[in-house]
């Protein structure tokens, strides 16, 4: 395969001290950085014009494109969401892609993630956007950090305690938490959440993400929430060309098809067929032995304790982790009048035992 054979080479990456300047056997890497835009403000993105091997590609489904001095802004029909958009540029540029390409939502890389926000960052608090900058990290051909997880079909998720609250100890830029099944949220489930709105999500992935029977068996994914990634050529080359241009069309119907929010689900096993999620866990996750429903409230409630939050402060692990069980109710009572315990973490909290649990 084209990306097992590249590791011999990536092995000997060097960083020349600054982002856009790296090289492998003295060849020096090109870097390219596609972003999916609608809305969002791009201010933020100048910061990473003007370096030598590093292009800035941005993709717009806006009615007004973004002016970036030193940014190439190209047009795209409103459809199907990031996913599209990705899926538009892999196609297009399949010969010529570059060393290492990063892929991500264009709103800015802050932390923390808020159901509902559109302006979500989505990064976890040890990682930053130049970290998905630098090509092939400790020989890596790709470089993801789950910040999530989905079951399929009944969609229950959880998160990264990274995203959820800041300073935790033993946590770093690993694609999954240091501290396995201690890393994350309890499962939580939102009945209208847009991986429910219709449709068989293992029929899609079965029959465009993996090319296997659909067996029916329940799916786990482990994913980057916010569609933050970044990938070398040869990994992307591991498919060929026709197997993302099946899924752009399967992406091109509609302007926020189902099938958008699935793809967010199925990143990694696009671009790693030989390590398939159906076939193994990528990261160590609770068992889902209860989960918690949100309701309604749960986006502005959340919303707007996080605008009162001051500094986080670090907290035990598995006291957050209390936070999340079902006599939460209690301890959140009790942690109220604790003003170490930071807000963004009592919100959370405060919406996850506000439902009820399902057996």
């Amino acid at each position: 395969m084209k990306a097992s054979r590249s590791m011999s080479r990536v092995a000997l990456v060097l960083s020349l001290g600054s982002i856009g300047a790296w090289a492998v056997d003295g060849k020096a890497l090109r870097t390219e950085v596609v972003l999916a835009h609608y809305e969002e403000d791009m201010t933020w993105v100048s910061q990473y014009t003007g370096k030598k091997n590093l292009d800035v590609t941005i993709y717009s489904k806006a009615a007004e494109l973004p002016e970036i001095a030193g940014v190439v802004t190209l047009p795209l029909a409103n459809f199907g969401r990031e996913s599209q958009t990705f899926l538009h540029h892999i196609v297009s540029n399949y010969e010529e892609l570059a060393d290492w390409t990063v892929f991500s939502q264009a709103a800015p890389p802050t932390w923390g993630y808020l159901i509902g926000d559109s302006s979500n960052g989505h990064m976890h608090d040890k990682v930053s956007f130049d970290d998905y900058m630098r090509p092939f990290p400790e020989g890596r051909d790709s470089f993801f950090v789950m910040n999530s997880a989905t079951q399929f079909p009944q969609a229950a998720q959880l998160n990264r305690l990274g995203i959820v609250v800041q300073g935790l100890p033993d946590e770093g830029p690993e694609m999954c938490p240091k501290q396995g099944t201690d890393g994350w949220t309890d499962w939580w489930f939102l009945p209208d959440h847009p991986h429910l709105r219709s449709g068989d999500m293992l029929e899609f992935y079965h029959k465009y993400i993996a090319l296997d029977e659909n067996d029916g068996k329940p799916l786990t994914l482990s994913f980057a929430q916010g569609a933050r990634f970044a990938v070398s050529r040869a990994r992307i080359q591991a498919r060929p060309r026709h197997y993302y241009a099946r899924l752009l069309v399967a992406l091109s119907k509609r302007i926020s098809p189902q099938e958008g929010y699935w793809m967010e689900a199925a990143w990694y096993d696009v671009f790693h067929p030989e390590s398939l999620q159906s076939k193994s866990p990528l990261c160590q996750l609770p068992v889902a032995t209860e989960v918690m429903t949100l309701g309604p409230y749960v986006a502005e409630h959340i919303h707007q304790r996080l605008a009162m939050a001051g500094a986080d402060d670090s907290i035990d692990g598995d006291y957050l982790r209390r936070l999340y069980t079902g006599q939460g109710v209690s301890v959140v009572n009790e942690a109220q009048s604790l003003q170490s315990i930071p807000l963004a973490s009592l919100s959370l909290a405060l919406a996850l035992v506000g439902g009820a649990v399902l057996a």
